[in-house]
């Protein structure tokens, strides 16, 4: 399954947008309202959240490609997603920014994570263009 958000754009170069998304704790910026629990590791690894109404999400950093690209991750063991974030300069002082959500569900979990996966998506996009 992947699900992408919309691209959008940001008023920052993109060096500084990507040392905002590689801070794990400004994550919490970007949750939506119905945010239930958030925390973030010490060592700026790894963050979890818990929507209302949904299980608890484990992220950590998989791949980090200065100022392009940034991937976070599912722990080994568990349902194996990645949650992507494409950076792209459009001038010195603009960038643009889509997230892309992929994972290898069972027809009948994929049903049921779509939707809130697709908001999430789309909430993150949008406030991140407030970064």
């Amino acid at each position: 399954m992947k699900i992408t958000s919309p691209t959008v754009s940001v008023a920052l170069p993109i060096a500084a947008v990507y040392e905002k998304l590689e801070n794990v704790s400004l994550f919490q910026r970007l949750m939506p309202e119905n945010l239930a629990q958030f925390s973030s590791s010490e060592d700026n690894t790894s963050f979890s959240f818990t929507l209302k109404g949904m299980p608890e999400i484990f992220l950590e950093k998989k791949k980090l490609t200065p100022t392009s690209e940034l991937v976070y991750g599912a722990p080994e063991g568990k349902l194996p997603f990645t949650l992507s974030i494409a950076l792209t300069s459009t001038s010195a002082q603009h960038s643009e920014v889509v997230y892309t959500f992929e994972g290898e569900f069972n027809p009948m979990l994929a049903l049921v994570v779509k939707s809130p996966i697709t908001k999430l998506l789309q909430t993150m996009a949008e406030k991140t263009k407030t970064l």
